[in-house]
């Protein structure tokens, strides 16, 4: 009887202190993780480019111009920027594409090529300074 008393308060004793430890570590696990969300706040834009200007050397500001109701947003991206293609651009099949080779799906353009009127989607950074961080276009 005694040596169940003694084994029952060192377990309890044992899993007391294991409680303590890990209650200490979930506030600094879960104040570290609410900083790292704090800190990659993005935003994104999808509507038509209106506005390509030269910001420097090797820097754009894109102008883009969302549906009704919403503000413009300028992001700054470099020329180089590849420019992705937004999934699911039409509903329709080209067989005559798929039979010839048509070069027009594998085509990449970057940023410096988009045109007014483009449709784009841009995922951007508002504390870069509005930097692009990806641009599809659709």
């Amino acid at each position: 009887m005694q040596s169940f008393a003694i084994i029952f308060v060192l377990s309890l004793a044992l899993g007391l202190s294991a409680r303590d430890a890990t209650s200490d570590r979930k506030p600094a696990s879960a104040a570290t993780q609410q900083s790292s969300t704090a800190l990659k706040q993005l935003l994104a834009v999808r509507g038509e480019v209106i506005r390509v200007k030269q910001e420097s050397k090797g820097t754009l500001l894109i102008t883009v111009r969302p549906a009704k109701g919403f503000a413009e947003v300028t992001v700054l991206a470099r020329e180089n920027d590849l420019v992705g293609n937004a999934a699911g651009q039409t509903g329709d099949v080209d067989l005559f594409g798929l039979l010839t080779d048509d070069s027009r799906d594998d085509e990449t353009i970057t940023a410096a090529e988009l045109n007014e009127g483009d449709i784009v989607s841009v995922i951007y950074d508002p504390q870069l300074q509005n930097r692009a961080l990806e641009i599809y276009r659709h």
